[in-house]
Order: C-alpha cells, then sequence, then structure tokens
C-alpha cells in the first residue's frame, strides 16, 4: 500500500498575539496547522474566530489566501510534509473530525500557562496542542505521547519531518 503524506504548517502573522508568543517562545514561528495538500488550500487548527478580536478562539478550516493570512501576505510560512501509511492518513482525519464534534473551544488559559511549561487538560486546544494531539494519537503515533509542553516549531523537531518551502506566504500563493 502507498504512503500518502500529511502537511505540518507553521506560520507567523505579526498579529499582537503572534508577536507575544514570539518574544516569550523565542521562536520563529506562532501558529501551527495541518493539511492534507501540498498547496495548503485548506488547512485545520484553533485560532481566532475573528480577525479583529483575538481572545475568542475556535476550531478552524483556514485557507491560505483567506484570513489572517490574506490580510498580511507578509506572513511567514514553513511548510514540513510527512510519510504516513494510508491507515494513518485515515486515523488522521477522523481524529480531526472528533476533535471538531467534540471539542469546547479555544484553550487560551492553557496557551498561557504553556509559557510557564504548566499543562491544563480539558477538551480545549490552542493551535500547537492540536496539532499534536492529533498525530500523536494512538493509532497514529507518529509522536511519542511523551512530550507535555510543546511550541510549533517543536512539532517539526524530527527527523520524519522533510521542509518543503519556508517563505513568505504571498510568495507560497504566486508559485504554487
Amino acid at each position: 500500500m502507498k504512503d500518502r503524506k500529511i502537511y505540518v504548517v507553521l506560520t507567523q502573522t505579526y498579529t499582537c498575539i503572534a508577536r507575544a508568543i514570539k518574544i516569550i517562545s523565542h521562536e520563529k514561528y506562532s501558529h501551527a496547522s495541518i493539511a492534507f495538500d501540498d498547496k495548503c488550500v485548506e488547512m485545520y487548527s484553533f485560532g481566532r474566530k475573528y480577525i479583529n478580536f483575538p481572545f475568542y478562539g475556535v476550531f478552524k478550516r483556514e485557507h491560505i489566501d483567506s484570513g489572517l493570512f490574506a490580510k498580511n501576505k507578509n506572513c511567514l510560512i514553513a511548510i514540513y510534509e510527512i510519510n504516513v501509511t494510508e491507515r494513518q492518513y485515515i486515523e488522521i482525519k477522523n481524529k480531526i473530525e472528533e476533535i471538531k464534534n467534540t471539542n469546547k473551544g479555544y484553550n487560551i488559559i492553557g496557551l498561557l500557562l504553556a509559557i510557564f511549561k504548566i499543562k491544563l487538560h480539558r477538551n480545549k486546544y490552542y493551535c500547537s496542542e492540536f496539532v499534536y494531539e492529533v498525530l500523536s494519537s494512538d493509532n497514529v503515533n507518529v509522536y511519542n505521547k511523551n512530550k507535555i509542553i510543546f511550541k510549533p516549531e517543536d512539532l517539526v523537531d524530527n527527523k520524519k519531518f522533510n521542509i518543503i518551502y519556508e517563505g513568505k506566504i504571498r510568495d507560497f500563493i504566486l508559485n504554487s
């Protein structure tokens, strides 16, 4: 059976929250999403529901050419791919659907506590927590479930991931 690919997409949108996360974490990227195509036309994550109000977040289908990404075409983006089996691919899609249907919202408190390396267990997620949960679920096992707190770049700090693009979103969209 042929392997499939999934994509972890890291972004830096330069919003106030994104800049604060960058300053605190000392990392290049502040947001993480998961996609099933190399053009990243449709991605999944947790983030703000309204562009101008960062404190109300939800499970989101994000699009590379709309929302915050369209508002600032100079956003930085890094796209990593990983090979997964057909079974893992299906399980990843199922896990995303399960989280979408059962989540209670955005884990803003968990995000704030993560700064102090404190894990808050709840049925809510922040972006990198969501991607980690999907890829470490029992039937997927891309990650071992041994890390408690993680930043977006921790998600791709793994030899299994290959970077396929890094640069500005506008350049990625033009060349896709």
